[in-house]
């Protein structure tokens, strides 16, 4: 068996990004299960009592507002991505890098910058209470709506426009067409774009650093809050939490929903 130069280096790459990717959510697990303040190795054994303090409401609250405020962000990303990834695709080409550059702009900003504008903004307005979990959904839809453009976009790559064309020759409505014929190809970039919109939001920082009040912190902010004053393996149980709910969310739509069709072009 031989082996080629250019597959052995692929392979090592690959598991030089795995172990990157990997390493460090293995320490932090390890971190949440050991005894000791500060991990050591070799490990002096293995113990649950970091968890009792994770799963309060100290840290289940600011992830619970997380969760809502990233459903209510995906759920507005998708809506807007969508309608815009269709029209980009069916539009006239007239003005479609234009527009297609406009919506994808936040994801070429600093977040930071998009957050102080949207603060210097509310402090024009003379709006600041409108600071709050509102907004925080408004501002990170701004963050969301290019996955869900790119997502859906490449599902309606996948929609011959003949179909449609087709459909409506036989006497369906503009509505039924896009229902039962295109609706149904871009259901998974749908929930793709959704579902990167949703972590994007729910692990967001920069965006939420300005925007958030005492009483309504997300869990990304509550843990920068706490690590600037003190350490503790519970932030560890905490991270070990949230990363665990977002990989049965995505497991559970990969099983359902086959994210992968967008990427594919077929089922998985």
């Amino acid at each position: 068996m031989r082996f080629h130069p250019w597959l052995m280096l692929r392979t090592a790459l690959l598991v030089l990004v795995l172990a990157f990717v990997a390493v460090p959510m293995i320490v932090v697990v390890w971190t949440s299960i050991q005894p000791d303040i500060y991990p050591a190795f070799p490990p002096s054994g293995l113990s649950l009592r970091w968890w009792s303090s994770a799963l309060t409401p100290e840290w289940l609250l600011p992830m619970a507002l997380s969760a809502q405020i990233a459903l209510g962000s995906a759920a507005c990303a998708v809506v807007v991505g969508s309608a815009a990834a269709y029209a980009l695709a069916r539009g006239p080409a007239r003005g479609r890098s234009l527009l297609e550059g406009f919506l994808a702009s936040p994801l070429l900003l600093p977040e930071i910058v998009i957050s102080l504008s949207v603060v210097q903004l509310i402090s024009l307005l003379s709006a600041r209470e409108l600071i709050g979990p509102t907004l925080l959904v408004i501002t990170h839809v701004t963050i969301g709506i290019p996955f869900v453009l790119r997502t859906v976009g490449v599902s309606l790559l996948g929609v011959n426009p003949l179909w449609e064309r087709a459909a409506r020759d036989l006497g369906a409505s503009a509505w039924r067409t896009f229902a039962t014929i295109t609706l149904p190809m871009m259901k998974s970039g749908m929930f793709a774009g959704a579902l990167f919109a949703f972590i994007v939001s729910f692990n967001n920082v920069e965006l939420s650093l300005f925007l958030t009040t005492r009483d309504s912190n997300t869990l990304p902010i509550r843990l920068l809050q706490y690590m600037e004053y003190e350490y503790s393996p519970t932030l560890a149980c905490v991270a070990v939490t949230s990363v665990v709910g977002i990989c049965l969310i995505t497991g559970v739509a990969s099983r359902f929903v086959h994210l992968t069709e967008f990427i594919h072009g077929g089922t998985t």
